[in-house]
Parts: structure tokens; C-alpha cells; sequence
């Protein structure tokens, strides 16, 4: 009996484990001709956001980083070429990894192969960087994410921008797509795309590389080598204008929030918190807040919050503990002397909390505003703005009272001809949306809702956005 009930127990903790099982993503960066500064900038805040919400999702996750273009020509010559940023890790200080490696041409077909000989262990010249090989565990689930602003097949190997095979553009073909069938068929590999398209036919061909799973129900670009062939949806995130921003559509926090969906398993619970400010250098006053979920049969046993030098990596506790708002809502009250950091300190500043649970979990998050790679930049003194997206009226809105019971006002710092007021909850789930018009004060009553942290956006038909956080009590 004693030897069954240990062999029981055996069994559900190697089915918990294999549940709870790591998987590794390949991140590969656009670092072509086409991607301008700006945009590669938003595509390293992007890249780093994603990263963190995966590490989030599951600690035992892995990611390696991966950049592609046409190297150094013309002292080597025009070819496609990759920089492998770094080697399948766990570490969760990315943002001393990713700099612009690459320039000229952009080949996707070509650099998946190339970095299939890496996973190989096969020397390749047109791997350009210290690291040559990718190391990962082919037991674990393997998953491959293009962050591009590719089109299908444009240009030469100088400048050109492909998404398919440079010697086979044909559409519909098999043969534009091999590497990535190959990569699909042989290393069981699943590709998620988010990609900055500039035309209808470079969009059918990015989310004909994408694998089935997310929401993406467009057109598909035919492949009948392609396993998830005719399959829809697909794991297929157009952002037709920036990087970080969508006017119109999914926001980035959405589909953030897809693609770790569907390609983590989380590990144990969740935990989210949001921070935004009015300008770049320490508020008087910091309000930070979110929410969790727990395992199942888990209990909160404790949390701690820091802020992390970018520059160095070291980690400063703040000691402040959290406002429990409501059983699974928190939100952090700091003043500048809570964040304990050195006399003098400058740069740039980034939050991140953990939370304890019973048993071998450890929640961690970070911000999940996902518009800036820092949260707070000491050597600032600007009132910043979402890059790349239109202007942000941050710090031009005022709520009252807040907290509030349920009825409240929106007091803007202009009256705006009209527009539309959206209050989200924490999980992204609309709660109130109004049109408003010739307006400066604007009513909202949120009393139906339950207590939390909630999300106040309003847009102006001339493309001005106002935000704000309101506490319902």
C-alpha cells in the first residue's frame, strides 16, 4: 500500500513537472535596410517587453536573441547574414544584450536557415558574431518569434526586404516557404510573427510563416507544405503602423498578452502591475498597482518590490509594503526617499516585483505597460510620450475623487470637440465605454464594478489620447 501511494505521488509530480515544463523561444530581430532607428528602437522595446512577460509566465522558460541582415558589406560582400545575440538563457536582465547589429538587406528564408546549421552545431561564415551555435534542450518545446517589418520580396541582397525565398518568389509556392516547412516539420517548431507589414500581399506571407493558434482570421498566403495548411486562425500580429502602438486595433498590451497565451503554459499562478507617469525623472508621488492569481490550494505568503539599475543590473529593495485593495488587487504607495536608491544616483530605472506562494512558487512581474524599456530616466526632466505613437496627453487629466466609491469626474486640460471615453479593469476587459463631445468635465459612474485599479483612455477624433488610473473602492 505505502509502495502505491508512493508511486502515486511519484506519478502526479512528474505529470505536475511536465505540465510546468520549460520551453525555449528564438526571438529573431529585423535588422535590415528597411528598419529604420526609430522603428528598431521600438522593436527593442518590444523585444524586451515580450521577453519579460514569457519570463513572467514561467520562470523555466528560455529565450536566445537572434539578428538578421546583409553583415558588414561591402567589406564582405552583400549576403544574408545573422548575429546571434545570445544563447538559450534564463537570465531576466535583457536589455544589456540587444543592440543593432546588422544593416543592409533583410532575408528571413535565408537567416532561418542559417540559424537552423547553429542549433546544429554546423559552422556557418554567415553567422557573424562571437556566439556561432544555438544550444537548446530538443526535448522542450521549441517556439520561433519574428519581430519584422519584411515585405514579401522586394529589392536585391544589397537592400531588398524578403520574407519568402530570395530564389524562389513564386506565390503559393512550397518552395518560398522551405526553411520555414522545414523548421516546422522537422524541429516541431511553432512561429508567431509580429510584424510591421507595408502591404496586403508581405501580410498574407508573414502569417502564412505563422503558425495556427491567436486570433488572426485574414488572408493566408498558400503553402501545402505547411502543416497548420488551411488552418485558421493563426499566430499572426499585423501592426500596421508602429511597433508599440495601433490606432484602430489590438494594442501591443493585447497582443502581448495573446502570444503568451499561446505559447506558455503558466507556471503556477500570475501576477501583473502597472506604472505610468507624467514625466521622465521621480514623481512626487509613485502609484503602482496590479493584480494576481494564485494556484490552485495557494496562499499569499508574502511580496517584495525593486528597482533595478539598467546600467549596472543592480537590484535596490524598497521596503514599502503593498495596499490590498481588494483580495487579489494591490496598488503601492512610494515617495522618492521608499525607492532607496545611491545619493546621486542617474540613469535609467526599471520596477520589478515578486510575490511568494505556498509551496515552490515565486510570481514575478514587470511593468506591463509596454511602451518603454525604463520606468523611471533620473537624468530626465521631460514629459514623455508612447514612442512612435501619436502625442500622449499624460499629466493633462485629472480624476476626482480617486478613490472613488463608483461616481467620479474626468476633468481634461482642454475641451475636445468630441471623442471616445474607454475605463478597462486590469485584465484589459472593457467596464464603460461613451462617446463624448465638446467636453471638458466628464461624468463616469463605475459603481457596478468590483473593487480594483481601473484604466481611464480617452481618444479625440484628432488622434489625442489622454490616460489616467482611477481606484474603485
Amino acid at each position: 500500500m505505502k509502495k502505491t501511494f508512493l508511486f502515486v505521488i511519484f506519478a502526479f509530480l512528474a505529470s505536475w513537472n511536465s505540465l510546468q515544463a520549460q520551453k525555449d523561444y528564438l526571438i529573431i530581430m529585423d535588422d535590415g535596410s528597411t528598419m529604420s532607428d526609430t522603428k528598431w528602437a521600438e522593436m527593442k522595446t518590444t523585444t524586451v517587453n515580450l521577453i519579460q512577460r514569457l519570463l513572467a509566465c514561467n520562470p523555466k522558460n528560455k529565450y536566445a536573441i537572434a539578428h538578421y541582415g546583409a553583415g558588414d558589406a561591402p567589406v564582405s560582400g552583400y549576403e544574408p547574414k545573422v548575429y546571434i545575440e545570445m544563447d538559450f538563457t534564463h537570465d531576466n536582465f535583457v536589455e544589456k544584450y540587444i543592440k543593432r547589429r546588422l544593416q543592409y538587406g533583410q532575408h528571413f528564408h535565408e537567416a532561418l536557415g542559417i540559424l537552423g546549421d547553429a542549433l546544429d552545431g554546423n559552422f556557418n561564415p554567415a553567422i557573424v558574431s562571437p556566439q556561432t551555435s544555438l544550444n537548446r534542450e530538443p526535448t522542450f518545446e521549441f517556439n520561433v518569434i519574428l519581430i519584422t517589418d519584411g515585405s514579401r520580396n522586394v529589392g536585391d541582397l544589397s537592400t531588398g526586404s524578403y520574407l519568402v525565398n530570395y530564389n524562389n518568389t513564386t506565390l503559393n509556392d512550397p518552395g518560398s516557404f522551405k526553411n520555414v516547412s522545414l523548421f516546422k516539420i522537422q524541429r516541431n517548431a511553432k512561429f508567431a510573427v509580429i510584424h510591421l507589414s507595408p502591404d496586403a500581399q508581405s501580410s498574407a506571407a508573414g502569417a502564412s510563416i505563422a503558425s495556427a493558434g491567436g486570433f488572426y482570421t485574414g488572408p493566408v498566403e498558400s503553402n501545402i507544405d505547411d502543416p497548420d495548411y488551411g488552418v485558421l486562425p493563426r499566430m499572426y500580429f499585423p501592426r500596421p503602423q508602429t511597433f508599440l502602438y495601433l490606432y484602430g486595433g489590438n494594442t501591443i498590451e493585447e497582443d502581448f498578452e495573446r502570444i503568451v497565451n499561446a505559447l506558455c503554459d503558466p507556471y503556477g499562478g500570475k501576477l501583473d502591475f502597472f506604472y505610468e507617469h507624467a514625466g521622465c525623472a521621480i514623481p512626487p508621488t509613485v502609484y503602482l498597482g496590479g493584480h494576481f492569481t494564485l494556484p490552485p490550494g495557494g496562499y499569499y505568503q508574502g511580496s517584495k518590490l525593486a528597482i533595478r539599475s539598467l546600467d549596472t543590473g543592480t537590484d535596490y529593495p524598497i521596503t514599502v509594503p503593498p495596499n490590498f485593495i481588494s483580495p487579489n488587487n494591490f496598488v503601492y504607495t512610494l515617495y522618492p526617499a521608499d525607492l532607496n536608491l545611491p545619493p546621486g544616483a542617474t540613469g535609467k530605472y526599471k520596477f520589478i516585483m515578486s510575490m511568494y506562494v505556498n509551496g515552490p512558487y515565486e510570481l514575478t512581474s514587470w511593468n506591463n505597460y509596454p511602451f518603454y524599456d525604463w520606468d523611471l530616466d533620473l537624468d530626465a526632466t521631460c514629459t514623455r510620450s508612447a514612442p512612435g505613437s501619436i502625442k500622449n496627453k499624460e499629466g493633462m487629466l485629472k480624476i476626482s475623487p480617486n478613490p472613488t466609491d463608483g461616481l467620479f469626474k474626468v476633468i481634461l486640460d482642454k475641451e475636445i470637440e468630441s471623442g471616445l471615453l474607454e475605463i478597462k479593469d486590469m485584465h484589459g476587459n472593457t467596464v464603460l465605454s461613451k462617446r463624448v463631445k465638446k467636453l471638458k468635465e466628464i461624468d463616469a459612474d463605475i459603481s457596478r464594478q468590483n473593487q480594483g485599479i481601473y484604466i481611464i483612455n480617452i481618444t479625440s477624433d484628432k488622434n489625442e489620447t489622454y490616460s489616467g488610473k482611477i481606484i474603485k473602492k
